[in-house]
């Protein structure tokens, strides 16, 4: 940086131009060290307890990440959102439920989910149903109104949904065909 000094400025006000460029990048370090400073009191506070989601909203993030997981076609993650304990009506377990939505995800190449949240009935702050009208296709779906004019599977379902730590699990489904008119309730 010297070499770049002496060729910029004359030779007999060398010493105050080296001060002043001292200063500015004393000057420089500490703004930056201020603005680092800055940036991590705000990183922390936006990391906070303090906005701390609802049961409610945990329930629809869970219900959002199940259905981009579908999307995505990986029945790993999609099992993830499953409970160990899952059973149902019919007696079937998390290794038949694993299979049947191994099938679903194999009968598409690709999955675009349109779902309605109908009902949502809290048993205590870890237990919920839910009612749910999905649709399923090969193709994004904009809204309930093309139902009629595309080939989707719509499926009602009822969810048992239990909570485990900072997600709700599916513990139990039941599920029956849906029309396209389930889907304005």
């Amino acid at each position: 940086m010297n070499k770049f000094k002496i060729i910029l400025f004359p030779k007999r006000n060398l010493e105050s131009y080296n001060s002043a460029f001292d200063e500015c990048d004393n000057i420089m370090t500490s703004v930056s060290r201020f603005g680092l400073c800055l940036f991590l009191i705000f990183t922390l506070a936006a990391c906070s307890n303090d906005n701390e989601l609802t049961k409610e909203q945990v329930l629809k993030k869970s219900i959002a990440d199940l259905e981009s997981r579908f999307e995505a076609r990986s029945l790993s993650q999609i099992s993830e959102y499953v409970a160990e304990d899952y059973q149902d009506e019919q007696g079937r377990k998390l290794r038949d439920i694993k299979r049947a939505i191994q099938m679903q995800l194999m009968r598409h190449k690709s999955l675009h989910v349109f779902s309605t949240i109908n009902t949502i009935s809290w048993q205590d702050e870890n237990h919920v149903t839910v009612e749910i009208t999905a649709a399923m296709a090969g193709k994004p779906i904009k809204s309930a109104s093309v139902l009629t004019s595309i080939r989707a599977d719509m499926v009602k379902f009822t969810v048992q949904f239990v909570r485990h730590q900072d997600k709700f699990k599916v513990q139990s489904a039941k599920w029956r065909w849906a029309e396209p008119t389930d889907f304005l309730q």
